[in-house]
């Protein structure tokens, strides 16, 4: 196994802060010896304990001695078990939530039939929260922005993100607008520099953290795009644009649930939709008809069915 690079600077140490402890951990437990075993199955089982305790507290509750401990740390690829300790620490800070709820759920059997409520739950808290935020938003000027712009270009990154992007391509190119979606970080840049004044950006991000759109509201920026930005309040997302539509939501903390901003986002993308073509009034009703007519072809002769999906 290769190990870790280590650099040293005047803060000590520092560590890649990519490893999968808990992933090498489970792979080891199956390939040492029966004090290894051991060993692996005792920090496994608290990883809290492991991260903070002695190594002659680790060792004395797993049965072994302080050598094992020390050889496990190498054979995992770290330099030792300070190394070892500060990934347990970061594991635990970034997963510590689903190792917690595995280990619960082990002994227990959880019900189905709750699946339904609590999805449909989440959504409607999604959507009222929505609503509520979006109270104080001029969302006629927003929509005017999106319906006078002569180029829009759309950026999202992420599962949830990419996938409203996409969406509202989908929903404002019937409208007659010039519009495409990026979800390629590099695209998102290269596109951003090709801009010309009186092009939009809109960009999506439930954290507001994602760096190549950051990036590419910036580099649109210079060259005099205007920028809605679809996300959290107070993060560098909603600080860089010129618009902020806000993404209000709080998730619950049941970990096998899909999380319910995606209902707020795509809230978001048909609140801007149906603004948009309310701000361009009737004509955008020939361009929806055009739309129905091309489906023809799939017998779909209901007004009330959806529009091309």
């Amino acid at each position: 196994m290769t190990n870790n690079k280590q650099n040293r600077g005047n803060n000590g140490p520092s560590y890649d802060k990519r490893v999968d402890i808990v992933g090498r951990l489970q792979n080891r437990s199956a390939l040492g010896k029966d004090a290894e075993k051991r060993l692996v199955e005792c920090i496994l089982a608290d990883l809290h304990f492991a991260t903070y305790a002695p190594i002659a507290d680790i060792a004395a509750r797993a049965e072994v001695s302080e050598p094992t401990v020390t050889r496990l740390a190498r054979a995992l690829g770290f330099s030792g078990t300070r190394e070892m300790k500060f990934h347990l620490a970061q594991s635990l800070a970034i997963g510590g939530a689903y190792l917690r709820s595995s280990a619960q759920m082990a002994n227990e059997d959880r019900p189905l039939d709750e699946v339904i409520s609590k999805v449909s739950e989440g959504a409607h808290a999604a959507l009222e929260l929505m609503s509520v935020a979006l109270s104080e938003v001029d969302l006629p000027a927003i929509t005017t922005a999106i319906a006078k712009a002569n180029q829009i270009l759309i950026y999202g990154t992420g599962g949830s993100s990419s996938m409203a992007a996409v969406e509202l391509q989908n929903r404002l190119f019937r409208l007659g607008l010039h519009v495409s979606a990026h979800s390629d970080p590099q695209l998102q840049r290269m596109s951003a520099s090709v801009l010309e004044t009186g092009a939009l950006v809109i960009a999506f991000s439930i954290s507001g953290h994602a760096r190549s759109v950051i990036d590419a509201v910036s580099i649109a920026q210079q060259y005099n795009a205007k920028v809605i930005v679809v996300t959290s309040l107070g993060s560098p997302l909603a600080e860089a644009g010129d618009i902020l539509f806000p993404l209000t939501f709080k998730e619950d903390r049941d970990l096998f649930k899909p999380t319910s901003t995606r209902y707020a986002l795509l809230a978001a993308v048909d609140f801007l939709a149906m603004g948009t073509a309310v701000s361009m009034g009737p004509k955008v009703l020939e361009r929806l008809r055009r739309v129905r007519q091309s489906l023809a072809s799939q017998d779909i002769g209901y007004p009330e069915l959806p529009l091309g999906d």
